[in-house]
């Protein structure tokens, strides 16, 4: 077995792949836009048997003063967004992370169009 550097001919046996086994878990990637880095793990073949990278994600950290009145922290949520969705489509992402554990702000971010996308694991380094 050999990790090597995803190449474009490596697309379409990861597309098939996908809709083999993940079509109704997740959407299909573009390993080519917004990467750190995208690679396939080949056997003496060069079959693809796996791949995938490491992408860049941005995400939305705020801290919100909650003694605030709640029109307040309502109207500074909406300009942050305005800011995290400029810079975030400035820099060619089509999409905002947050992660939050407080069930009102999840609620409220998905009225504000966020919404959930399976859960997320965290891993430490």
């Amino acid at each position: 077995m050999n990790i090597r550097s995803l190449r474009v001919e490596d697309i379409d046996k990861l597309r098939e792949i996908y809709k083999s086994y993940y079509s109704d878990k997740l959407e299909f990637p573009d390993f080519l836009h917004n990467f750190l880095c995208a690679f396939v793990v080949v056997n003496e073949h060069d079959q693809v048997i796996t791949g995938g990278g490491v992408r860049l994600i941005p995400e939305a950290v705020l801290f919100t003063d909650l003694g605030s009145e709640i029109k307040e922290r309502r109207a500074a949520l909406y300009q942050v967004l305005d800011a995290c969705e400029f810079i975030t489509k400035r820099a060619d992402f089509d999409r905002i992370y947050a992660a939050t554990k407080d069930d009102n702000w999840t609620r409220h971010l998905n009225k504000v169009g966020f919404h959930s996308r399976g859960n997320f694991l965290v891993h430490d380094l």
